[in-house]
């Protein structure tokens, strides 16, 4: 299934040399924030994200990485994760996780500046700013945010306070943000049930994971 690859764009790197013995659909957990920023003219140029993730994973992606005195991570580790990590989420078909659409017609990025990793001491966190090509207007047609991934290999939650933010937008812009719907008892104990060490989610559970999007929609009218 193509778009396995999808989850692994993130996973894959993230998850490399960690055991995953007793881990099952998602691999990680992710608390994310998200804000769109204007530009001048009022059109939508960049979105910046901030993906905060569990403390499992924290844990298991900091072992035997160097220290600094008060336990932090050093700001070269850092960036060399960060660097690593803006790597995978930018392949292809994975491509960050994060879709942005007007009439049907997706917008392509520009490359992703300023990423960086945050380490709390249990749990890290990657942030970056994805530029649009073309900055564009939303107006009444209105523009759609998506971020998601359809392989399940990463569960989002955009749960805190003000998740979702606009920066700099005009008086008259608008948004709504549509959570993914959520998993019956049953889809979650199939999920669960899938070994860790496989790739690619069933057929069935493919086509209802993949509809699980973080959705935004914004207007200005």
């Amino acid at each position: 299934m193509e778009c396995a690859a999808v989850g692994r764009g993130l996973a894959a790197l993230m998850l490399a040399g960690l055991p995953l013995a007793g881990w099952a659909h998602p691999h990680m957990w992710v608390d994310a924030q998200a804000e769109v920023i204007f530009d001048p003219q009022g059109r939508v140029s960049a979105l910046r994200q901030t993906w905060q993730f569990d403390e499992m994973f924290g844990a298991y992606a900091t072992q035997g990485l160097p220290r600094q005195a008060d336990g932090g991570l050093a700001e070269s580790t850092r960036k060399s994760m960060a660097q690593d990590w803006m790597k995978a989420l930018g392949e292809p078909i994975s491509h960050y996780f994060t879709r942005v659409t007007q009439n049907g017609a997706t917008l392509p990025f520009a490359a992703p500046v300023d990423s960086e990793v945050r380490w709390d001491g249990q749990r890290l966190a990657l942030s970056f700013t994805l530029p649009l090509k073309q900055p564009v207007a939303p107006g009444a047609s209105g523009l759609s945010i998506d971020v998601f991934d359809p392989t399940y290999f990463v569960a989002y939650a955009f749960d805190a306070p003000q998740a979702w933010r606009l920066s700099n937008a005009p008086a008259n812009c608008r948004q709504s943000y549509r959570p993914p719907q959520a998993l019956d008892w049953k889809t979650m104990q199939q999920l669960a049930a899938i070994p860790s060490d496989v790739d690619t989610l069933p057929d069935e559970l493919f086509a209802i994971t993949k509809g699980l999007t973080h959705r935004n929609e914004l207007r200005c009218s």
